[in-house]
Order: C-alpha cells, then structure tokens, then sequence
C-alpha cells in the first residue's frame, strides 16, 4: 500500500523571494493493491510535481509518503526503487538502442554494477515485452517505432524489475485513439492481474470513468480533492477545476455501462441538423 499523509509542496517566487504552498491543502489518500488512481487537472495545476513528491525525486516541504506504513525516507533507494516502477512521458529516443536492450536497461537494480546482463535477464525482457503485447519488436530500434510501441516498451521496462506500484505521467498523451486504447488495456490488465497500485497523470477526464476507482482533482487555487469516481467526477467539480460545463451521460448497452462526460459546447441545436 502507497499512502500520503499531508504532503504538500512550496516554490519560491523569483522576485519576492516569498514562498508559496503549491497546493491549496494538503494532500492525503491511501492507495491499495489492484487500485487505480487518476490524477487530474489543467496544465500548471502540479500535476507532475506531485508524482516527483510521492516518489521522493521531490521532498515534501510538509507531509510524507509512506509505503506499507513505513516513511520513505527511512527506506533505501534501492529498496524504493524495488517496489516503485516509474513510467515517465515518452519522448523521441536519440539513441538507437533496440527495443529488447531498451527493456533490459529495467534490471539495472537487480545487476551487480560491473556485471553484465545476463540471459535470465533478456529472458526476463523479453516475457515483459510478450506482457504488453510486443514481442514481435524486440530487435527494433527505439527510433524505428510509434509513440504508442515506445510508451509501451518503456511501461515493460518498468515491469521488468517486478514492482508493487504503478506510477505513470501521462502514458496515452500524443497517442491516436486506438493506440491510446492498447495502452489503457494494457494498464487496467496488469494492475488486476498482478495486484499492483497504480498512479497515473492524465489529461484524458474519461479515462477515470474507464479505470474506476479512485480520482484526485487539482487545480491552481482550489483544495485537492480526492474519492471515488462517483463521488469526483461531477458536473460540477468538472465545471470548478476545468472552467467548463460538461453533460454526464450513462448508457447501457448489451450489459455495457458506458459512463462518460461531454462538453455541453458539443451539443447541436435540432435546427443545426
């Protein structure tokens, strides 16, 4: 289990030199095995300051992480990095590694520092490379393929060394609507079938609906708020931190519960048809 306690986080203006608390109020939540929490908010709202601060790449001015119960900072880096797999924004690779070594790279905690990998670890890539569902592309090189194939080689990387929780910043973000649909499958699926804790950072409200557990909604100027997607992802916290209105809809079709959230600009007047 991952659980905030009353973290918050504070910059400094460059003129002023006065400090400033991030977020309107401190943040708390736990998170449990086989959970998925999204993260929203609009662009500067601190989104990604808040992934580095439950990861201890960033130090809570107020608060702390805990993992299991016990403090982050009482933990080793490597005893961190053991239980905490981070998937970071994909980008352009500049260097042609392929997508195998690529993946590889994830067992650098489980590698003596002088030592080579060994073929226990390629093997164990190459089953987290199967797990996504790219296997076939283990001798491609990282600048041969799509957004999507990339964000999903770098999310086998992070599998490879085993984790307990799951922390992604925007993995769908640039991604078409097909590849973004492979990737959130793919997240839902591993979170279920291994028991993982999951995070993610998205710009996407609708993918909350589609993972379904918990939300934390931030934006400049406003409490963090944090529940289930039920009790979040309303109208009217959409209208507070998005500054738009938005219809909630629910439809069933076939046993499906479709459970989604339009813009009301979308909506047509019977004239316009």
């Amino acid at each position: 289990m991952i659980s905030i306690k009353d973290g918050n986080f504070f910059y400094q203006k460059a003129k002023t030199k006065e400090q400033t608390y991030l977020y309107n109020n401190d943040i708390s939540f736990d998170l449990h095995p086989g959970e998925i929490m999204s993260i929203l908010g609009p662009n500067g709202a601190g989104k990604t300051t808040l992934l580095k601060c439950i990861m201890g790449l960033l130090k809570w001015e107020k608060g702390e992480t805990l993992l299991n119960g016990k403090p982050l900072s009482s933990l080793r880096q490597k005893e961190i990095w053991r239980t905490i797999g981070y998937v970071p924004q994909a980008s352009k690779m500049t260097f042609g590694y392929s997508i195998l070594d690529l993946v590889t790279m994830g067992r650098a905690l489980l590698i003596h520092a002088y030592a080579q990998p060994t073929q226990e670890d390629r093997e164990a890539a190459l089953d987290a490379l199967e797990l996504v569902g790219i296997r076939h592309l283990a001798d491609q090189s990282c600048t041969a393929v799509s957004g999507g194939e990339l964000q999903l080689a770098l999310i086998a990387r992070t599998l490879v060394s085993d984790p307990k929780i799951l922390i992604l910043d925007e993995p769908e973000s640039h991604l078409d609507i097909q590849k973004q649909k492979i990737i959130l499958q793919t997240i839902k699926k591993l979170v279920k079938e291994r028991d993982l804790a999951c995070i993610i950072n998205t710009h996407y409200a609708n993918h909350a609906f589609y993972f379904g557990d918990k939300v934390l909604m931030v934006a400049k100027n406003k409490p963090v708020i944090t529940g289930s997607v039920s009790e979040i992802m309303t109208e009217e916290n959409i209208f507070h931190y998005f500054d738009i209105e938005v219809k909630k809809l629910l439809h069933n079709d076939d046993g499906q519960v479709f459970e989604t959230i339009v813009p009301k600009y979308f909506g047509l007047d019977r004239s316009d048809r």
